[in-house]
């Protein structure tokens, strides 16, 4: 059985969508725990309606984390296998039986992850993410990970139960970034198997959490390198290089907020850990031009 984790907070609007394309997935030996981080708009009288007894629905206080949710749904789960799907996204109907598939046949993978249609108010921005890929493979993408040559959105993530006795569970005390830090966790301990094909339907909004806490997620990247480094599963050098890439990007923010000396703090911090930077360089000089 999998266990599907659906996490979700005032999105009644949005949540029924998701949770309907897990239940028709042609893969019907499933179950959906869906953890609500204390909506105040109708999502649970929407949810309890719903007449299929695969779900279970557990209303919590709220926290603002998703590592939380993530976590208390994991203990609630009986499956071997678990996937999770965000309340803003759908799956195509095989996804699952496709994954399920993958991981049957190659049992040396500890998980699995697809291709992902991004779209925004009906309108396809980018059918692919992975462009020049076809087909299946099998590998270890840690490293591509912490080059920053790949991308793996949790929504298409499918995981043996036991892979959590090694990659431990998703870190709680992290109020962004905890996704990114549990993948790279687990592509260090485990192979991947990646379907090159888009399996979900990735929707960009106004409130997505990403483009609403920038900084914070930056703060989360740069988080996740300092476990790596102390854990000796990067070296210095990916560590510093992950600074200057979040400084810079933390920078380009508060230049957008008109914030110049945050702006000018952070970039004078990305030149710190990363000298080459012409770029970085002329911007800092731009931001002086403004005063």
């Amino acid at each position: 059985m999998v266990s599907v984790i659906l996490t979700t907070y005032n999105r009644a609007h949005l949540v029924m969508e998701s949770i309907y394309s897990v239940l028709h997935q042609t893969y019907d030996d499933l179950e959906l725990i869906i953890a609500d981080d204390g909506s105040e708009d109708n999502t649970e009288e929407q949810v309890r309606a719903i007449p299929d007894p695969r779900i279970r629905y557990y209303k919590l206080l709220h926290t603002g984390r998703t590592a939380i949710l993530k976590n208390f749904a994991i203990r609630q789960s009986k499956g071997s296998l678990i996937a999770f799907i965000d309340s803003d996204d759908c799956w195509t109907e095989n996804k699952l039986e496709k994954q399920v598939q993958l991981l049957a046949t190659h049992p040396q993978l500890g998980f699995s992850i697809t291709d992902a249609i991004t779209y925004k108010a009906g309108e396809v921005i980018s059918p692919r993410t992975y462009i020049n890929r076809q087909g299946i493979e099998c590998a270890n993408i840690f490293n591509r990970l912490k080059e920053n040559r790949f991308v793996v959105y949790n929504p298409t993530l499918v995981l043996h139960r036991y892979c959590f006795e090694q990659t431990g569970w998703f870190d709680e005390k992290m109020p962004f970034g905890s996704d990114y830090h549990f993948n790279m966790r687990l592509a260090w301990h485990y192979d991947v198997g990646i379907i090159y094909e888009s399996l979900l339907w990735r929707r960009l909004h106004e409130t997505n959490e990403s483009s609403q806490i920038p900084v914070e997620n930056y703060k989360g990247y740069v988080d996740t390198f300092e476990y790596l480094y102390r854990h000796k599963m990067v070296s210095r050098k990916y560590l510093h290089k992950a600074k200057s890439i979040a400084y810079l990007h933390i920078g380009h923010v508060f230049k957008q907020q008109h914030n110049l000396p945050a702006a000018r703090h952070h970039y004078r911090q990305s030149l710190k850990y990363n000298l080459l930077q012409p770029s970085c360089y002329w911007t800092l000089l731009k931001t002086y031009a403004f005063m």
